[in-house]
């Protein structure tokens, strides 16, 4: 799956999580991990490496807050 590749490669830049894979997938990354700055960056990585565009629906939504439901909006959109 090459979404969650992207998403552990690039939080993995930000700070290392020591977590397994199923940990990963529940990960509320936006309790800490990435600042209101680092989101922007974050989206527009997102948008780039699969070419789509995420809308404000899509970052406002409880799927958004997790790891497994940025990968719904992901695949959903590709």
């Amino acid at each position: 799956m090459k979404s969650i590749e992207f998403l552990k490669k690039y939080l993995n830049d930000i700070e290392v999580l020591d977590m397994d894979d199923e940990q990963f997938l529940n990960y509320n990354y936006l309790g800490g991990h990435i600042d209101s700055f680092g989101i922007i960056h974050f989206i527009m990585a997102i948008e780039e490496e699969f070419n789509i565009q995420l809308l404000p629906e899509d970052t406002e939504s409880e799927e958004f807050r997790t790891i497994s439901g940025l990968i719904k909006i992901i695949e959903n959109k590709i």
